[in-house]
């Protein structure tokens, strides 16, 4: 699976100019995306094309056609990113436990969930 932020960006979020947690902040990228994909369920956490009305533009077998960047990669919604970077925030300052009761076992973070809600596909149980 590919992580929805890179390890820069995850930095910059920590506001972190070193690299002795590289490794650590690279472990949770991935299972924050895991996190945030899995959440989502089949809900794409790719930008959609959208026309002149702001609906997406569909490709002839009725899927989205996705927003790429120069290289040809998929970009990631900006309330995606948000999300894995909160849930990078909350698993390095919290390693261990959660002190805050931010959010329930199973659950994820509050914040979280509110930048992802309204993307999700409710249907799919």
């Amino acid at each position: 699976m590919k992580n929805y932020v890179t390890l820069e960006r995850a930095k910059q979020h920590l506001n972190m100019d070193h690299d002795l947690d590289d490794t650590l902040i690279e472990a949770y990228i991935g299972a924050a995306s895991e996190a945030v994909k899995n959440y989502l369920k089949s809900a794409s956490a790719y930008e959609p094309e959208r026309d002149s009305n702001d609906d997406p533009i569909l490709d002839s077998s009725g899927d989205p056609i996705y927003v790429e960047d120069s290289a040809g990669d998929k970009i990631v919604r900006y309330a995606v990113q948000a999300a894995v970077l909160l849930m990078v925030g909350f698993l390095y300052k919290d390693r261990d436990e959660n002190p805050d009761s931010a959010f329930d076992r199973g659950y994820l973070p509050k914040p979280v969930t509110a930048l992802l809600y309204p993307l999700r596909d409710p249907a799919l149980a």
